[in-house]
């Protein structure tokens, strides 16, 4: 008999980050873009290459001026209707200790995220990871009626323990750059993936080149239909750096 660990754990209505403040749940809904907790890290501690990569590496050092970031998203497969979308970043000052002030708007319409101050003020790591898996996790919880904190403790273990990182060429505006790959699949091992089967061999693909502006060129996220060979994926999501201009003065 399976035991169904998403549905069988409420959400909390109240809770706290790092024994700060009481959060409401739509407080806590509200931090995209700050994926996972804060947690309070030793001084000897030593954080994975993949971990690196996405949580603690200055994506923005490249940026030097003021400038604008475009992204494309696209979903498609045979799970559910796609859609197409667009990321913006821009970049508006440089600080002193070289981080940088910027707005962003991922998506738009009924699609758009919420994006805080604080996901795009003295930031020196590229916002739009953090929205985008924090979005992910989400999704996996509406399409497996799972708890998205499961999600994100399984990806958190993944980067920490079973993620790749590999170098990489990568095709941007008709020049070709150096960059480094991140890949895992962080459910395969999951001792409950029985309760979301479909869903549990999910792909993720992160590539980097600090050639780059924002470094970020591109996300991967692919779910296979395994029913039948040489089928189209259930849902293949691809977030891509698709322009970068200056900004207007």
């Amino acid at each position: 008999m399976s035991v169904n660990i998403f549905s069988a754990e409420p959400m909390p209505d109240v809770e706290s980050i790092g024994g700060g403040v009481p959060l409401t749940q739509e407080a806590l809904d509200s931090r995209i873009g700050r994926f996972g907790e804060v947690d309070e890290i030793p001084d000897d501690f030593q954080f994975s290459e993949a971990e690196t990569q996405l949580w603690h590496t200055d994506h923005l050092a490249n940026i030097e001026k003021p400038i604008s970031l475009y992204y494309e998203f696209i979903k498609s497969g045979s799970f559910e209707e796609g859609f197409t979308d667009s990321v913006y970043l821009k970049i508006l000052k440089i600080n002193e200790d070289g981080s940088k002030n910027a707005m962003m708007e991922f998506f738009t319409a009924d699609k758009e995220q919420l994006v805080t101050p604080e996901n795009v003020t003295h930031i020196t790591g590229n916002p739009a990871i953090g929205i985008y898996m924090q979005g992910d996790v989400y999704e996996m919880n509406r399409l497996t009626d799972g708890h998205w904190r499961h999600f994100q403790k399984s990806i958190k273990i993944a980067l920490r323990n079973d993620a790749v990182v590999e170098p990489t060429t990568i095709s941007f505006n008709g020049a070709e750059y150096q960059g480094e790959k991140v890949y895992f699949s962080p459910y395969l091992n999951d001792p409950h993936r029985r309760d979301f089967e479909k869903f549990a061999d999910k792909y993720y693909e992160f590539i980097f080149s600090d050639k780059i502006p924002g470094s970020l060129y591109k996300i991967t996220t692919v779910i296979n239909d395994k029913t039948k060979e040489n089928a189209e994926p259930l849902i293949l999501e691809t977030l891509t750096l698709v322009d970068v201009k200056e900004n207007e003065s």
